[in-house]
């Protein structure tokens, strides 16, 4: 054992005295990569031919001049894969002190547990090199991996300690546009991380990620490189394109499967934006393709761009289909737009008149118009005033404003809440006569009355009455989390006011046809959806802010008026749908007469109108 630790340790001298290899790394993968079958789609040894895309991103790494590799890419086209070649070929042949960074701590033990470690099992020239972390003498842990002349580090973007305290030589940074603004209070985790470089004179950085929106990191980064786009060859005129979703036209029949549409995708062709001859999926893969560079005055920053369109994995009709199950959804069309086109996602346009929206409103035949399945209710507490907004649902998350009011007097009288209660309890019919009552509310439990909600709220748990508290920074969920109310027993909701506006801005701009996460407002005025209430419901804009040295972006009111309640009671409306996590299909045959319990009163005899209200998940009250 100690004869055999002595010749490592010299052939790890040896390769730190010798001068690195010319070898690239796809070279290197070709001849010594394997991919193993727990999570491979197509184990086994290597190909670079394969996805040809990925060569110039891996070969980038070992050219000449070359100090930072940027990859801003969509999902499923092997990102992964490129970093382990990367990985693997400096471990191999180049030894030197190595960092991972993931968004999260937890991201980087997921990573070397189940993608590093059995892709090292079955690498022979890798395995000979790097100990098993469970035998007896190893010093190799899931954070960290020893081999002769170096180490590889895995961390997080959310832990300062771990991207500040080694000198690197190859830095990777994996999906940086999912990383905190900062690293706890020390600032922008890839800069820091960076820093630890300056020691090495050719030190390599590598950034790789999907992206997100204007503010995006890797956008940022692709812009100050080489900026090479994946194109495709017209096979018609010979110019090179950047084959996406906007040049397509797809034939697609549509169905109906259990109340929620669903499309069939029968043919996609991509039309020549030059020629306007079209060309089916087949044909275009065949075609030559090279990256496109457009910033050919950069050199030290290679910078690559590649979409879901190149991938060999993935189908365009899966692709398109993807598209058309998520193009009523604001927020399924931006991950759409970041992981599957590899574009940023650009904010939605503001509406600057309310009459825009007092357009759209619409006669409703009754109280509760058809297709609604629950009513949700919000309160936002002001000092002299209680403001509330009930809003009914469907499927899709179909939207119908059912009443806007305001309860005069102050939080801390019981009369107040008194006459809130009127509209809290009553029933809310239909056409035919059934009626649905409010499933849950949240009330606003910040300003200056907080121990009046929580004393409401307390004396109302039965009824769902939920006291809930606003969290303004962005990237937070719309259902934060659940906590418990001080000084008394009751649960507090923090919410993501910044996500759920976002929500309700592009819902109100994006999605214009009835249907799902469309919003409907009735055209009587005594419902309380007047000029004032839309002026309120666009009173607030998204705007870009410097908030501890970074650019994000928040909201700001820009109502003369200052009053932004219609807005924030249909986002604590949303939240609330959100949190009961609705069972369509129960409510909608409830409502339609099938509960058990109101058929067994006819079976009686009985004839008292049917009164529907959902209390949670899978339960309709009677």
């Amino acid at each position: 054992m100690m004869i055999q630790k002595t010749i490592d340790l010299f052939k790890g001298l040896l390769r730190m005295v010798s001068p690195p290899p010319r070898t690239s790394v796809s070279q290197w993968a070709d001849e010594n990569r394997f991919i193993p079958a727990d999570y491979g789609a197509e184990p086994g040894k290597w190909n670079s031919d394969r996805a040809k895309y990925q060569k110039p991103i891996m070969d980038a790494f070992t050219t000449k001049g070359v100090h930072k590799v940027v990859a801003m890419l969509a999902a499923q086209l092997g990102k992964s894969e490129i970093l382990f070649n990367v990985i693997g070929r400096f471990i191999h042949q180049d030894p030197c002190p190595m960092l991972l960074v993931q968004p999260t701590i937890e991201d980087s033990e997921d990573f070397s547990k189940e993608r590093f470690t059995p892709t090292v099992k079955v690498t022979p020239v890798l395995k000979k090199l790097i100990s098993d972390s469970k035998s007896r003498d190893s010093n190799n842990t899931m954070r960290k991996k020893n081999f002769p002349g170096g180490y590889l580090a895995f961390v997080g973007a959310n832990a300062p300690s771990g991207l500040a305290k080694r000198s690197i030589r190859v830095l990777l940074f994996d999906e940086v546009d999912r990383f905190e603004k900062s690293a706890g209070s020390e600032g922008d985790p890839v800069d820091i991380a960076s820093k630890r470089t300056s020691n090495f004179w050719d030190a390599i950085i590598g950034l790789f990620s999907t992206c997100t929106d204007e503010f995006s990191r890797i956008l940022a980064e692709y812009s100050l490189g080489t900026q090479e786009e994946w194109r495709h060859k017209c096979p018609n005129c010979g110019e090179y394109h950047w084959v996406t979703l906007w040049d397509m036209r797809y034939e697609y029949a549509t169905f109906e499967v259990d109340c929620k549409k669903t499309y069939r995708v029968d043919a996609v062709f991509w039309r020549c934006p030059d020629c306007g001859k079209e060309f089916i999926e087949q044909q275009m893969k065949n075609a030559e393709q090279m990256y496109i560079v457009q910033n050919p005055s950069i050199t030290s920053v290679r910078s690559f761009r590649v979409n879901s369109f190149a991938s060999p994995w993935v189908s365009w009709k899966n692709i398109v289909g993807e598209y058309l199950d998520t193009n009523e959804d604001p927020q399924k069309l931006k991950a759409f737009i970041n992981t599957r086109l590899a574009e940023i996602y650009k904010e939605t346009g503001e509406i600057k008149d309310e009459r825009v929206l007092m357009q759209r409103r619409e006669h409703y035949d009754a109280e509760l118009p058809d297709g609604v399945l629950l009513l949700t209710a919000a309160v936002d507490t002001q000092d002299n005033r209680l403001e509330y907004e009930i809003c009914g649902w469907g499927e899709g998350e179909e939207c119908w404003g059912i009443r806007k009011g305001v309860v005069l007097g102050t939080p801390d009288k019981a009369a107040t809440w008194a006459e809130m209660d009127q509209q809290l309890d009553r029933l809310y019919c239909f056409a035919n006569g059934v009626s649905l009552k409010v499933a849950r509310t949240f009330i606003d439990s910040g300003g200056h009355y907080t121990k009046e909600v929580y004393q409401y709220c307390f004396a109302n748990g039965i009824k769902q009455r939920v006291a809930i508290k606003g969290h303004r920074l962005a990237g937070v969920p719309i259902l934060y989390k659940l906590g418990q109310a001080t000084g008394y027993a009751i649960p507090l909701m923090m919410l993501g006011v910044s996500e759920g506006k976002q929500y309700v801005m592009q819902r109100l701009i994006n999605v214009t046809n009835p249907g799902p996460a469309y919003f409907h407002f009735p055209n009587n005025e005594l419902s309380g959806y007047d000029q004032l209430y839309f002026r309120g419901l666009i009173a607030e804009k998204l705007m870009p802010k410097k908030v501890r040295g970074q650019m994000v972006k928040v909201w700001e009111n820009i109502a003369t008026d200052g009053r932004n309640e219609p807005l924030d009671l249909r986002v604590y409306n949303l939240a609330c749908l959100y949190s009961i996590n609705p069972d369509w299909k129960a409510y909608k045959a409830a409502i339609c007469g099938e509960n058990t319990v109101a058929n067994s009163k006819e079976k009686a005899g009985q004839t008292s109108k049917k009164q529907y209200g959902c209390v949670k998940k899978s339960q309709v009250a009677v």
